[in-house]
């Protein structure tokens, strides 16, 4: 694995991070982990349960020198109603995984990547996209310079 990984646990891949990474760890904690989205399936009729999509981890921070992030990455959803779905990947037109009739589906695999991606579930029948998730690729490109003011002035 190469860059710093964050998932949606407390705990960072590296503990060496930099202060940039932390504050994106945080951000992505304020974020949530869940995505939640609705399908409507026609005029007039009721609205399908909602779907609960995740991706473990969803965030990879690249240090100076690092071009692309390789990493294990999980993807789970549930819904309270069985469903007919298929995983892709924002760059593919193939689908990753499907699941045919079930309440909850778990993949998982290895992703290089240089640019965030974002994945989808949509359904079989249709192709309609319930709901997605965005794993980032972010670049750690802290610049050392001098502090415009002293650590003790209040002006």
């Amino acid at each position: 694995m190469e860059g710093y990984t964050i998932s949606d646990g407390p705990v960072l891949n590296r503990l060496t991070a930099t202060s940039v990474a932390s504050g994106l760890f945080f951000a992505a904690q304020l974020l949530g982990s869940m995505a939640f989205a609705s399908d409507l399936s026609g005029a007039g009729s009721s609205a399908l349960p909602l779907i609960q999509f995740s991706i473990k981890p969803r965030l990879c921070v690249l240090n100076a020198g690092e071009e692309v992030c390789r990493d294990e990455l999980e993807v789970k959803w549930q819904s309270a109603a069985v469903r007919s779905l298929c995983l892709y990947q924002s760059d593919k037109t193939e689908p990753l995984r499907c699941w045919q009739e079930a309440t909850q589906g778990e993949y998982q695999f290895e992703l290089t990547a240089s640019a965030s991606t974002d994945f989808e579930l949509r359904e079989i029948d249709t192709g309609t996209a319930v709901s997605d998730q965005r794993f980032q690729v972010v670049y750690n490109d802290k610049k050392y310079r001098r502090a415009r003011r002293n650590p003790w002035s209040f002006f």
